[in-house]
């Protein structure tokens, strides 16, 4: 699954409960996470949702599970999403 997929069934999830404004992206290693808020509110403290590299298994992921992989967490610049047509 590349980033773009990954990214595409993310917002897919999201935008089911109103979250389409994307506010970060995330390299775990094993799952990518993507951080989206609603489109007129600071964020909201929702988890992130993830999405596994090889399966596509979505999933969430909130920093106090594991602190330890959230700085290890390599981040990645939402300002490419903007060719998806994406509000940042």
């Amino acid at each position: 699954m590349t980033l773009h997929e990954a990214y595409l069934k993310a917002k897919s999830e999201r935008a089911k409960i109103g979250l389409t404004r994307l506010l970060s992206c995330r390299d775990y290693g094993e799952f990518w996470g993507f951080y989206f808020t609603f489109p007129t509110k600071n964020p909201d403290g929702i988890a992130d949702i993830t999405i596994n590299k090889k399966t596509g298994e979505k999933s969430n992921f909130i920093p106090p599970m594991d602190f330890d992989l959230w700085d290890r967490a390599v981040p990645i610049p939402i300002e490419q999403f903007a060719e998806y047509n994406v509000a940042i």
